[in-house]
């Protein structure tokens, strides 16, 4: 039986090399050790124990007679060159030299080594005590190497992420700069032109811009709800079509500016699946707006779909900038992106891709990503289980609304950002309610006494008292029933949507507001569409 008690150990990483002053004596006592349950190996001399330490070595043992004539200077020199952790242990069998040599030799090895004596005669269970005692300190050593390792590793990991995150940062700052530049130019010639073609520009760029902005913001938002696993889809049978015609008309802009040319290769009524209608539209855009991105003008991008056995397969292809070879198993990693120079930056953040994938996953279907190599042009393909049978048709015939007549509304209106709470005043007030201005919690519920608004549009994220507390008190006040309360807030995960509706608010929009939903929210009786987004 192994005296270690470890079989799985490494042969040469445990093993002892032997030297004694006749090789007949180091095979001898090898042998010895091996029948004792150890790994040993004699060695010819010390040259060739030197050579053995570095393939992997558990313990030394030599005698003292063999470590004359520059033997024990060699083993020095080797021994110094050991890594950090470890320290090489060494029985050394002395009496029968001479005491002055031996001194020399002893205090020169344990300056490099963990030494160990043996003096003649001595019992060889105590040679093998020695060494079952060595080698569970030198399995301590290997045991710290892999921690070492693990921590190398460890670092070097961190210092990947921390340079990928100031990469992130570098494209994160650009991307916000790109469209507050051009906010600010606009703004610059509202204030200096005159002129109904000069404001009509500027405040379609000032419109676009946000938009951008939003975008932006939003993918943010989508990367950390799919990390923390808090995206919930909104599942239902649907034609597929459907949703790829949606996606082509948003991108077409950008296809039509680029002059490139969009093929659509699918069929109506034969791609059912059970899907995300928003999210899938969500995947598709992003795929085509990328094609469309690293396609140099005048280029082909093709969006196909076909039904193949219990799958749903949708390509988007393209003859672009393609991807080289080793980039393709990165494309859908967190802040990756193709290579871009200063001159030529196509823009985004490197977390679409990445987007896509986990998109896809919620949905059980995969994503893989194909390129002959630069400038040869990419193909995205994405597999979705397919429907077993469509959705019934409802029998009931459309009903179509009829727009409810205008009313004006007494609204308060709460934001500690004073620019916010009066431009979303303004827009109100030429719309014809009546606007009261608010921007903390102590003064909005002294205007909910003096002014009794109908309606209230709160930010979440007011100075001491929050939105939260401002929309309980409300609530419990005898009037605050009656009022409509509105949260109109930065924060806008599923998590935040919830804690307002518990508060008691009856809807939550997020910034910046889409100010045609807030219009038509506020066109609603309180009684309708309490509790919803």
């Amino acid at each position: 039986m192994n005296p270690l008690g470890e079989s799985a150990f490494r042969e040469n990483e445990f093993r002892i090399l032997v030297l004694a002053p006749y090789s007949n004596d180091s095979r001898l006592s090898a042998e010895f050790l091996r029948k004792a349950g150890l790994s040993a190996l004699a060695c010819r001399d010390c040259a060739e124990m030197c050579s053995l330490i570095a393939t992997g070595c558990g313990g030394l043992l030599l005698a003292e007679e063999a470590l004359g004539q520059g033997a024990a200077q060699q083993l020095t020199a080797v021994l110094q060159n050991q890594p950090s952790w470890s320290d090489m242990p060494m029985v050394v069998i002395t009496g029968n030299g001479d005491a002055a040599v031996r001194d020399i030799i002893l205090a020169s090895l344990g300056t490099v080594g963990n030494v160990s004596l043996i003096e003649r005669p001595f019992r060889p269970a105590t040679l093998v005590t020695t060494f079952v005692a060595a080698l569970a300190s030198r399995r301590r050593q290997y045991q710290v190497r892999s921690l070492l390792a693990e921590r190398e590793n460890m670092v070097a990991s961190l210092h990947e992420a921390d340079h990928r995150k100031d990469e992130f940062l570098a494209m994160l700052a650009h991307e916000l700069r790109n469209p507050l530049a051009s906010i600010a130019n606009a703004t610059k010639l509202l204030k200096t032109a005159s002129d109904i073609e000069s404001h009509t520009w500027a405040t379609s760029v000032i419109d676009r811009q946000v938009r951008q902005l939003a975008h932006l913001i939003d993918d943010l938002l989508d990367v950390s709800r799919i990390t923390q696993g808090k995206i919930r889809l909104r599942m239902a049978v649907l034609d597929a079509a459907t949703i790829l015609d949606r996606a082509c008309e948003s991108v077409r802009p950008l296809i039509a500016k680029r002059h490139h040319r969009l093929t659509c290769d699918y069929s109506q009524g034969s791609l059912w699946l059970e899907a995300d209608a928003t999210r899938l539209e969500q995947i598709i855009n992003n795929l085509l707006t990328n094609a469309a991105k690293y396609t140099p003008d005048g280029g082909h991008v093709i969006l196909s779909a076909v039904l193949q056995g219990a799958e749903v397969v949708i390509c988007v292809k393209d003859n672009g900038m393609g991807i080289p070879p080793q980039r393709l198993p990165e494309m859908f990693q967190l802040f990756t992106q193709g290579e871009r120079s200063i001159a030529r930056s196509e823009g985004g953040l490197g977390i679409g891709l990445t987007i896509v994938q986990k998109l896809t996953e919620l949905h059980h279907g995969s994503i893989e990503a194909q390129s002959e190599g630069a400038d040869l042009g990419s193909t995205f393909t994405i597999r979705l289980p397919a429907a077993s049978t469509p959705p019934a048709r409802e029998a009931t015939a459309p009903v179509t609304p009829v727009a409810a007549p205008f009313v004006p509304r007494r609204i308060l209106i709460v934001d500690d950002n004073v620019d916010s709470a009066h431009g979303l005043g303004r827009l109100l007030g030429r719309a014809g309610h009546h606007i009261t201005l608010a921007h903390d919690g102590a003064e909005a519920l002294a205007q909910m006494q003096t002014r009794s608004p109908e309606s209230i549009i709160l930010d979440i994220g007011l100075p001491g008292m929050d939105g939260y507390e401002v929309a309980r008190r409300i609530r419990n006040d005898e009037q605050g029933h009656k009022v409509q309360l509105i949260a109109l807030t930065g924060y806008g995960q599923e998590e935040d949507r919830q804690h307002a509706l518990r508060a008691g608010f009856d809807h939550h929009l997020i910034k910046p507001v889409d100010v045609a939903e807030l219009k038509k929210l506020l066109s609603l009786p309180h009684a309708q569409g309490r509790g919803k987004e």
